[in-house]
């Protein structure tokens, strides 16, 4: 499963999600396969990632990342359809509608506002809608979580946006930005302290528009230093 952070910093949008992979066992345990996912995916035009499912999840990514797209309206259907062909393909599964429930997409492309070039990051939830996206609004935060309880995300997602706010009004941009990556990575771990599903070390992306700089398999540790 996956745990994303989402922080929209105004100029740049900052990304975290760890590499972890698991399974469910005949039990309905969590197995772990491994932390060297790398659950971003690039994109003509900024980035696509998600946690859930991988059957629905990687449909989306590799249509997005290889064709990309004109509209949001054209990514909204292809996640519609493909979460449909899941639900047709695995009627009989008694893990499909926690597999809906908890499979979302979250990307981000460039646009204009009030004629200022902006970074959007838009996103897919059951929870929120089926029918729509929702939008990371400027300085705000979001958690997806994939293997924990939404009741932990919500408490994630609550003290990111306490350091977002405070860093973001407090301090020059550049150094907001690196307090705010360095509270990401320590959320990221906190977190893999309390579920098998999230690994310690995960993928962070800076998205500006088309711009987007990776720095992959970072940790609490060593990862706040690559951006100083």
């Amino acid at each position: 499963m996956t745990c994303i952070l989402v922080a929209h910093l105004g100029s740049e949008v900052v990304i975290a999600v760890d590499k972890r992979v698991t399974c469910h066992a005949a039990d309905g345990t969590r197995i772990v396969l491994g932390d060297s996912e790398e659950k971003i995916v690039r994109t003509a035009v900024g980035i696509v990632t998600g946690c859930g499912a991988l059957p629905m999840l990687e449909p989306v990514k590799n249509v997005l990342s290889t064709e990309g797209f004109s509209t949001t309206d054209e990514v909204l259907e292809l996640i519609q359809q493909t979460r449909n062909a899941y639900a047709e393909a695995n009627s009989c599964n008694p893990r499909l509608a926690a597999d809906l429930a908890e499979t979302a997409w979250l990307f981000t492309y460039p646009a204009m506002a009030n004629g200022q070039a902006v970074t959007r990051a838009v996103f897919f939830h059951q929870s929120v809608s089926t029918e729509n996206f929702a939008v990371v609004g400027e300085g705000r935060v979001m958690c997806f979580p994939g293997g924990f309880s939404r009741e932990q995300a919500q408490e994630v997602q609550s003290h990111l946006q306490e350091v977002v706010t405070s860093s973001l009004s407090t301090n020059p941009y550049e150094q907001a930005k690196q307090a705010i990556i360095k509270y990401m990575l320590h959320l990221m771990s906190e977190v893999a302290d309390t579920t098998v599903s999230v690994s310690r070390v995960c993928d962070v992306a800076v998205i500006n528009g088309r711009n987007v700089q990776f720095k992959h398999g970072v940790t609490s540790s060593n990862g706040v230093s690559d951006w100083l």
